[in-house]
């Protein structure tokens, strides 16, 4: 292989890494290297201008101004407009199906007007104007001191219209945009992708093509997930500052079970954290509430495994059912996690009095179908939105692509919406806490592990991964080779 290319595994078990149903952070990996980002979050948590040429907040008119590069190009060849970036920040709340960036997108004047479906028009969305051909205007519909992170996200970076099918969200052929990479093979067989580097100017020291396996065909030159590559003493390994993701369980609203709030304690209650996580491949800390460690609004409580109340609350909440094996989807997870730590789920839950079977499902947003419709449970992923953890609680609103995952709370709809509308940054850690008490009062969620963001690489072709922040993010193009 050429010393200017490497090997990048991230595993993926949907038909390719840009849908909305491929792993959460494969596709952002992907996407922020083809698409890339109107901003990013450096190592020192400051938010600076990546694909735009700048931004900045309008304090006579309270808006915010972004501005757009004179001479960016799509990979297609085509110049990029204003009008381009006014439709890539606001295309998926038109999208008539519930995505990712609607869960995100919850904090721009008029955008709640917006029915899914209804055709795009520029000008339709209040908070958004265009100002003249290289600026456009943004009005948060409440005060936010972390409005900007939105566009740290690869959802809402410029995409050509044209490029898109008419539902907004999926590509005619494959995603472009303004990254550092461009597409230029796939291999559906051996489920790879060919990234080809079209901005040396800027990345010269990036490799020229990067071989984007989805599926471990050979040894890899960098992953961060990869559960062969943590014992391998040839690798390198840096830990980013930003977990990966956080290991949870949500439940099915719509089942008898999963919508019974003694079920939901019991699950809780009966958890021992500690033994679980020694069991994952990849390394792994215990999780007892939505938030991770470090992040605002964490109310930092202590497990409280107990047996013998788990056991009363299984026999009451399953009554008949209490013999019953539960079969549980759960998202891929075998190639870092490993099955041990589910094995040990099974034993906590039988020493409990509940019975269950996990059975693997690649629906990242509703597994709740065929012989798993009625299931409780499931066993999956999300982002640990370091920055904005708001953004964390929004996965369960009202409208979530989470199918059946949101307990359709009016109070829990309240407390978001607080959240939202917080005018400093005080405010919005109070909201926060309030939030965090709430999910846990009444277990909506019960969290289980978090998983931090381990970068592996060959040091034989990899000088230095770059400035990496961590999280669903990772830059290819900051990678420096050896020259």
């Amino acid at each position: 292989m050429d010393t200017n290319e490497i090997v990048f595994f991230s595993p993926n078990k949907a038909e390719n890494p840009w849908i909305e149903n491929a792993s959460c952070d494969t596709r952002h990996f992907f996407m922020t290297a083809v698409v890339s980002l109107l901003a990013y979050k450096d190592k020192d948590f400051n938010i600076k201008p990546l694909s735009l040429k700048s931004f900045h907040w309008d304090n006579k008119n309270k808006h915010y101004i972004l501005t757009i590069k004179e001479n960016l190009y799509f990979t297609n060849a085509r110049k990029v407009t204003i009008e381009d970036l006014e439709f890539s920040i606001l295309r998926h709340i038109f999208a008539a199906t519930a995505n990712e960036g609607t869960i995100q997108l919850i904090n721009i004047k008029g955008a709640e007007k917006i029915t899914p479906g209804e055709p795009f028009h520029s000008g339709k969305v209040e908070g958004v104007k265009i100002l003249d051909q290289f600026s456009l205007a943004i009005t948060p519909s409440s005060p936010n001191p972390n409005f900007m992170h939105l566009f740290t996200r690869w959802n809402y970076s410029f995409v050509p219209r044209e490029e898109l099918k008419d539902d907004l969200l999926n590509w005619r052929k494959w995603p472009i945009g303004v990254g550092a990479y461009k597409i230029k093979n796939e291999d559906k067989e051996n489920r790879n992708y060919t990234l080809e580097l079209v901005d040396s100017k800027t990345y010269p020291y990036a490799p020229q093509t990067i071989l984007f396996d989805q599926e471990r065909k050979t040894k890899p030159d960098l992953t961060l997930k990869d559960a062969l590559s943590t014992k391998d003493s040839s690798f390198k390994k840096m830990e980013l500052t930003a977990l990966q993701n956080v290991r949870i369980f949500s439940f099915n609203y719509s089942a008898k079970q999963g919508s019974n709030s003694d079920f939901r304690k019991a699950i809780n209650l009966s958890l021992q954290r500690k033994s679980i996580s020694l069991l994952t491949l990849d390394p792994t800390q215990p999780l007892n509430e939505l938030l991770a460690k470090g992040t605002v609004g964490r109310i930092n409580i202590d497990e409280n495994q107990n047996i013998v109340e788990a056991n009363k609350l299984f026999k009451k909440s399953l009554g008949s059912q209490i013999n019953e094996i539960f079969k549980i989807p759960y998202s891929p997870d075998l190639e870092y996690l490993g099955n041990e730590y589910r094995n040990e789920l099974i034993k906590q839950f039988d020493a409990a009095g509940l019975k269950v079977e996990f059975v693997l499902s690649t629906n990242l947003w509703n597994p709740f179908v065929g012989e798993l419709i009625n299931s409780p449970f499931r066993l999956h992923s999300i982002v640990a939105d370091f920055y904005d953890p708001l953004m964390s609680f929004a996965m369960y609103k009202n409208g979530s692509p989470l199918i059946n995952c949101n307990p359709n709370d009016d109070k829990l709809e309240q407390l978001l919406d607080e959240a939202k509308k917080s005018s400093n940054k005080d405010a919005l850690e109070q909201n926060i806490e309030n939030l965090s008490n709430y999910f846990n009062e009444n277990n909506f969620v019960v969290p289980l592990l978090e998983i931090p963001t381990i970068a592996y690489y060959n040091p034989q072709k990899i000088n230095s991964i770059g400035e990496q922040f961590g999280g669903q993010t990772f830059h290819l193009a900051n990678i420096i080779l050896k020259g």
